[in-house]
């Protein structure tokens, strides 16, 4: 795959859960070569859509440590060569994830900071807990 210069180039999940997985001995190496090929002139774009279902799928349904599917994510972030639709939201999603937060929950909080949202409401009391959103009960 030849990228062009100066171009921007939206990166599927299951590219990145190819990258992350290694499970497949056609797509995963395909994969790996697209992500190192981007460049800051030409970068990688990952929404947070995107990243949300990473995590869900490398720690629910692949049963890997959430430890080790944020750290995948955060090399991502920290990678110069890729951009983010939220790239400091997803480093403060990230910080309250490696703290224990649920890594979709984080996301969300970080949306709703970025939009102004001056209190967030759940039925989730973990959430509830590690973000200080209001718990909702009967």
């Amino acid at each position: 795959m030849t990228l062009t210069y100066g171009s921007m180039t939206g990166i599927d999940t299951n590219v990145l859960l190819r990258a992350a997985l290694q499970d497949d001995d056609v797509q995963s190496p395909l994969a790996e070569r697209v992500l190192s090929g981007f460049t800051k002139d030409s970068p990688g774009f990952i929404t947070m859509i995107a990243l949300v279902e990473l995590y869900w799928t490398l720690v629910r349904k692949k049963g890997l440590d959430r430890t080790h599917a944020l750290l995948f994510i955060r090399r991502l972030v920290e990678s110069e060569s890729l951009e983010f639709d939220d790239g400091e939201g997803v480093v403060r999603a990230l910080t309250f994830a490696e703290e224990g937060a649920d890594f979709a929950d984080a996301l969300i909080n970080s949306m709703m900071e970025q939009f102004g949202a001056t209190e967030t409401v759940t039925f989730d009391k973990g959430a509830s807990e590690r973000l200080g959103w209001k718990l909702l009960s009967a």
